[in-house]
């Protein structure tokens, strides 16, 4: 049983942790853990991806609009002022990127100048309307990455394991925007590099569509893996060794992965 075999390696773990599974076939579900909502980190960047898709669905974005990049982008107003995923802050002020751009390299590379961007762009209202509009009222988005203001103020972003889940969940079936949007929207999340937790495991030719959220004492990995019998899979840890956590999760995928085809 997949739930057994997944409390059982999470029975000692100390510190929050929340595990998600839904098989894609047949739809049956099961969870595990001790918390659903967690610090978001980098998962934001599935929020905002979907939020953009809304905007380009409803006519009041366009993929192709142009943005130029200013000093103000770059985390903490100077080129690699501080440690940051992604490309943008090694590139130079005046690079011309389109709406387009900066969604793929939130996604492909969690390209943090690029959510920053994006999430300015949309509106902490708009992107909060889109998880409403989809049912999810737990995870929600209230600043940028890197904002100490609000940090200091404790304003933060959270995400929900069991709402993350259903959302690709949602997304497999073509439900989430349009059917297009979804296909869209994974094939993206297929081309996400950060690598060391789920698809840690498994050769190259594994499809996986997922997103990554990493931070000090925290760790997220969220999405599909697949193969003839594919599955969601949903993890956050928090208030742990982060270490210890992303073994964790590398073996629960696999045991998920080896036992998929059994019953929940």
């Amino acid at each position: 049983m997949i739930l057994d075999n997944i409390r059982d390696r999470i029975g000692n773990f100390r510190g929050k942790i929340g595990i998600y599974y839904i098989d894609l076939n047949s739809g049956e579900s099961c969870s595990a853990g001790n918390c659903d909502v967690f610090l978001a980190s980098g998962t934001v960047k599935i929020v905002t991806l979907l939020a953009a898709y809304k905007e380009m669905e409803e006519g009041k974005l366009q993929k192709d609009s142009r943005y130029v990049l200013k000093q103000s982008d770059y985390i903490g107003g100077q080129k690699v002022n501080e440690k940051s995923f992604g490309a943008l802050e090694y590139l130079h002020e005046g690079t011309e990127l389109t709406v387009e751009d900066l969604y793929r390299l939130s996604i492909a590379v969690s390209d943090n100048v690029a959510f920053n961007i994006l999430y300015r762009m949309l509106g902490e209202e708009t992107i909060n309307q889109t998880l409403d509009a989809l049912g999810f009222t737990k995870t929600r988005l209230h600043r940028g990455i890197y904002d100490r203001q609000q940090q200091n103020r404790r304003i933060e972003n959270f995400v929900s394991v069991e709402e993350m889940a259903n959302l690709f969940y949602r997304m497999d079936k073509g439900q989430v925007i349009s059917g297009q949007a979804s296909r869209e929207m994974l094939e993206l999340f297929k081309q996400h590099q950060q690598n060391s937790i789920m698809p840690y495991y498994f050769d190259e030719d594994l499809e996986i569509a997922h997103q990554t959220g990493l931070d000090n004492m925290l760790i997220l990995d969220m999405g599909i893996v697949y193969g003839a019998n594919p599955f969601v899979l949903s993890m956050a840890a928090e208030d742990a060794n982060t270490r210890n956590a992303e073994s964790m999760m590398r073996d629960i995928t696999l045991m998920c992965y080896r036992n998929s085809n059994r019953s929940v």
